[in-house]
């Protein structure tokens, strides 16, 4: 649960662009006629899945229209600049399943904007049912248990409410990233996916009859965190359990080695003055065991970093968690860990192992959000 990732318009459409566009349609279409159900939510999500845009170019097998323009024209493509989007958003849908952003498919309508710095902002605005169709296989892998598949979708679906409900008036609710939930649209679907979010429709995760924040990771090496250990939220769902998750979890254990030079760099780009590392020491440790803060030594002294900011300027796949220890070997820092994410809420390889175990999505998630009771998104 990178920032939206930047691509270059395209400036010109040949046989080969056309052509995969014929395959996408066909598979956009056959997801959309052989999944029941689809867009009948009375919820819609804005999500935002491109940013700092120079230009963002719309096509479609189908006819692009352009909200509040008449046109006899049928068009297929479409090239937005800032300049184009200075009077306001640009608003775009289609007759059919799909829209082409930059050449990746998505379903519902567009919208195209300027943001702050000048270039251009996509958002995506679609049924929550349909949003979570892409959301589901891109935050695990599809060929997991259906039960693990369900407890996600709910998860996401939950989580994304919550989202919705704390951003009302905001121009999107939430980002198509790790910052949000990973969404590929239309690529990032499958069959399997699909059915655990058809078959979990409309359920949601709450606690004394409110929205939960449905807080999921990868693998949490062994015992989930207490949330208000490493971050400002204090909730009675989200304390530590023990999880199971390092009996298959590809992230059990891990190690990765880093000169002082590079640490230097990296924290240094985040306005960490730390020049020329002679040491670093393991700071405050939660009670699970995950590293609060890191004390680094350095040319110009001592500084306390917190150790999810080293690991996010390093890069959160270099340093999958902060559950490590740190040793310096040679010349060299040598984190050795376990565990992928920052360890609150539902884990990932963990429900896996319960599915495995035949525990059903029910069993999942009221293990990781102890107390909490799924309700319908209409009874709330």
């Amino acid at each position: 649960m990178h920032n939206p990732e930047k691509h270059e318009a395209a400036t010109l459409v040949n046989a080969r662009t056309n052509a995969r566009t014929s395959i996408a349609f066909l598979a956009a279409l056959a997801v959309f006629i052989f999944t029941p159900g689809i867009s009948m939510s009375s919820e819609n999500i804005r999500v935002a899945i491109a940013d700092d845009q120079k230009t963002v170019t719309l096509t479609s097998p189908f006819s692009l229209v352009v909200e509040g323009k008449r046109s006899n024209k049928i068009q297929h493509r479409l090239i937005i600049t800032p300049a184009i989007a200075r009077t306001g958003p640009v608003r775009v849908t289609a007759s059919g399943a799909f829209i082409q952003v930059n050449g990746k498919s998505f379903r519902g309508k567009l919208e195209v904007r300027k943001n702050k710095n000048g270039l251009l902002l996509v958002v995506n605005e679609l049924d929550l049912e349909d949003y979570l169709l892409g959301v589901v296989a891109s935050e695990m892998p599809y060929d997991w248990n259906i039960e693990t598949l369900e407890a996600q979708a709910i998860a996401s679906r939950t989580y994304a409410l919550y989202q919705k409900r704390m951003t009302d008036g905001k121009v999107y609710n939430l980002v198509a990233t790790e910052n949000g939930q990973m969404y590929h649209g239309i690529s990032g679907e499958r069959s399997t996916a699909a059915r655990a979010v058809q078959e979990t429709r409309g359920l949601v995760i709450t606690y004394e009859g409110g929205l939960i924040q449905a807080f999921y990771h990868s693998s949490c090496g062994g015992h989930t965190e207490d949330a208000s250990q490493l971050w400002d939220v204090d909730e009675p769902y989200l304390k530590g359990v023990d999880c199971d998750c390092q009996e298959i979890s590809k992230y059990g254990e891990w190690e990765r080695r880093f000169s002082p030079a590079l640490i230097a760099r990296a924290l240094g780009k985040r306005k960490f003055q730390v020049s020329h590392i002679t040491s670093m020491a393991l700071g405050s440790i939660t009670s699970a065991g995950r590293v609060q803060n890191v004390s680094i030594r350095h040319a110009g002294g001592s500084t306390l970093v917190p150790a999810e900011s080293l690991r996010s300027a390093v890069g959160n796949s270099l340093i999958p968690s902060v559950f490590f220890e740190l040793e310096l070997l040679g010349d060299e820092f040598v984190f050795s860990g376990r565990g992928m994410g920052h360890g609150v809420g539902l884990c990932q390889w963990g429900a896996e192992e319960m599915a495995r175990n035949k525990h059903d999505y029910r069993s999942i998630l009221s293990h990781y959000y102890p107390g909490t009771v799924l309700a319908r998104i209409d009874d709330l």
